[in-house]
């Protein structure tokens, strides 16, 4: 079907590929014209007030924000039948809409706009009904490193955190109550100055435990002030974690317990950097 004298050639190959192509796109067309008409201005684009979509109600709609990497993107969540079918970007953020919607915007005219949301944040989904998230608090029943766990409720977790007890058949475990101890901030706080006096040479050891001899048993080792008060034997690890969440738990390790143990993302990612800048 070629010639040398034709100003478009297409061999025998290519016509029978090009011919199936359209045939099937005919055929699809004729069933489903919606596919042509989502490109142009076909009657059949336009959702109808009779059609039964359920995504764009307001109740449908949750919105919240993506969690998904730190930009804390405005997102939607479109519900069906008590699952999460769809992520979407919420039309009021300006991080997904341009223009967005005004906060004055009604609900139910929102829940007829969409926005946009980068795969890492339609990937949420597959976050949120990963089969290997925890949900519930596990309990180890079996030795270490047998992978053997059962469910147990959230305020009996709360209960033998705190107090302890035989916890797993292999002997009394401490509580956290009992690495609580040093509760006088003001105690904590000078102790503390004197613990690094210690190491800038300004003070004994000798000096220190004369000093705080009223409050030497709150000391992990009292030969060894820099080590703290049994409160550090708390050590908090979130991994990565967001803010909000972040200055909460900062503020009750730190502030609160007074442990200064508290070990995120930053502490192990970020920290060498700072470290060797302050250097």
């Amino acid at each position: 079907m070629s010639g040398n004298g034709d100003k478009y050639q297409i061999s025998r190959r290519n016509f029978v590929k090009t011919s199936a192509f359209l045939g099937g796109t005919a055929a699809i067309a004729g069933t489903m014209p919606w596919v042509f008409d989502a490109w142009g201005e076909g009657p059949s684009s336009v959702i109808t007030p009779t059609a039964e979509y359920q995504l764009d109600r307001p109740e449908s709609l949750i919105y919240s924000a993506c969690l998904q990497c730190h930009n804390a993107c405005t997102l939607r969540g479109k519900v069906l039948d008590g699952v999460v079918v769809k992520v979407d970007g919420s039309p009021y953020g300006p991080q997904t809409s341009f223009p967005h919607l005004g906060e004055d915007t009604p609900l139910d005219v929102a829940a007829r706009a969409d926005a946009k949301l980068c795969p890492k944040g339609q990937a949420g989904i597959q976050t949120l009904y990963d089969p290997y998230r925890l949900r519930k608090v596990l309990k180890r029943v079996g030795p270490r490193g047998s992978g053997q766990w059962e469910t147990i409720d959230f305020n009996q977790a709360v209960d033998e955190i705190v107090n302890g007890g035989d916890l797993f058949g292999e002997g009394p475990v401490p509580g956290l109550k009992e690495t609580f101890v040093l509760k006088d901030a003001d105690v904590a706080k000078a102790m503390a100055d004197d613990a690094k006096a210690i190491g800038k040479g300004e003070m004994t050891v000798a000096q220190f435990k004369r000093k705080h001899t009223a409050h030497l048993d709150a000391l992990i080792d009292p030969d060894h002030p820099d080590l703290g008060p049994k409160n550090n034997q708390f050590v908090f690890m979130p991994g990565r974690i967001e803010h909000g969440r972040k200055e909460l738990d900062k503020w009750f390790t730190n502030d609160s317990f007074g442990s200064v143990n508290r070990i995120d993302h930053t502490s192990i990612c970020e920290q060498s950097h700072h470290i060797a800048y302050k250097q």
